[in-house]
């Protein structure tokens, strides 16, 4: 399936002591820019640029560690495209821990108007293990997804956490003080008003994308394998248990306080829940091969761009960084069927996938110690 949807991209980049760049300048191809090189010379940075003007921060540094060694400020500016607007995006990183951001010269100190306006998607090495290691992965690809297309998501997921924080603090007090018990309450009634948000917004959403990842994954395995996910709660098993989540949530928590102070976490909630993928009515995580766990992700990962097209009509940036290297030709060529009509940027070692993009418009950069040159070919 490959919903049709307006193309967004960036047409340029600025950098200004940025990771290894002390000043680069860049036009930017609007369908597929592969960076290629050796390790650590700035291919990843560069792809890692275009997130953080998609996101106000990156996915695998604080945004102090962006700013070039010996440097104090740093600049990363860009020109997204779609349906006839035109964004410029600046964002400006002051150490210790400042970050300014610019959209058409006007300051915000919103992280959401990014997400509002940009749509990215992003495929790492790590998304590669999503059903072979712990939930947390996956937990983290249905709340990256969800907050995608729902910035407001996000937010709940930052309250949530905070309440869960400060209850697990409360609890390690207990466990040698508990002339405060009686506040445990105050707690947890806004932790079961949070976590029960976010436990049905995940479970209608993974309605959405079982539905989708199910015709993804028979396109992939040739229809071979038919995919099937199911959330898995601590607190709801099943849909009457919906009517009622809120008692059952509070009874729980009452249930585990012992346990809970014994340990200092708290034990029940969406923060420990999980997503179990059945391929062939197998457990994947359990008895799927490598190749079949890694067809699930990815799966999974193109789920998330088909969800954007249809939500918001618009064909999501897509970035994979060092994801190509992971896979055999046959699954290399067939997420580049994905590719049509999106942006997309490739960093890799070597290419060993240019036979599959011979029908694109495409650009090649080899970047060696920052320094970019563009290969004709």
């Amino acid at each position: 399936m490959h919903e049709k949807g307006e193309l967004m991209f960036v047409s340029n980049i600025k950098l200004s002591n940025f990771r290894n760049y002390n000043d680069l300048e860049l036009n930017l191809n609007k369908n597929i820019n592969i960076l290629v090189g050796d390790n650590a010379q700035g291919k990843t940075s560069l792809l890692e640029s275009v997130y953080v003007l998609a996101r106000g921060n990156s996915y695998k540094n604080s945004n102090s560690e962006l700013i070039l060694w010996g440097k104090e400020t740093s600049a990363i500016e860009g020109t997204f495209h779609k349906k006839n607007i035109d964004d410029n995006i600046k964002i400006t990183l002051n150490k210790p821990n400042k970050t300014n951001i610019y959209i058409n010269n006007k300051k915000t100190n919103k992280k959401s108007t990014l997400l509002e306006k940009i749509h990215i998607v992003l495929f790492s090495p790590e998304d590669l293990k999503m059903i072979k290691e712990g939930p947390d992965l996956r937990r983290r690809f249905i709340d990256n997804e969800l907050n995608n297309i729902r910035p407001s998501y996000g937010k709940l997921l930052k309250d949530y956490t905070r309440v869960l924080y400060q209850r697990n603090n409360l609890l390690k007090v207990l466990r040698y003080d508990n002339k405060n018990i009686n506040t445990l309450e105050i707690w947890d009634e806004q932790l079961i008003a949070l976590g029960k948000k976010i436990i049905i917004s995940r479970i209608n959403f993974l309605k959405k994308v079982n539905s989708i990842t199910k015709i993804i994954h028979s396109k992939l395995t040739n229809d071979q394998e038919e995919i099937k996910l199911f959330y898995i709660s601590n607190i709801v098993k099943n849909n009457d248990d919906l009517e009622k989540i809120e008692s059952i949530y509070r009874n729980l928590l009452n249930i585990n306080i012992k346990e809970d102070i014994q340990k200092g976490y708290t034990s029940i909630g969406p923060h420990i829940d999980d997503i179990r993928v059945i391929i062939n009515d197998f457990d994947a995580k359990l008895y799927g091969s490598q190749g079949q766990q890694r067809t699930a992700a990815l799966s999974l990962k193109l789920s998330e761009i088909e969800i954007i097209k249809s939500h918001i009509e618009e064909n999501p940036i897509i970035l994979l960084d060092d994801v190509m290297s992971e896979l055999d030709s046959k699954r290399q060529e067939k997420i580049i069927e994905f590719f049509h009509d999106s942006q997309v940027f490739i960093t890799c070692t070597e290419i060993n996938f240019e036979n599959f993009l011979q029908n694109f418009n495409k650009k090649i950069y080899n970047i060696e110690r920052g320094t970019i040159t563009d290969m004709k070919r």
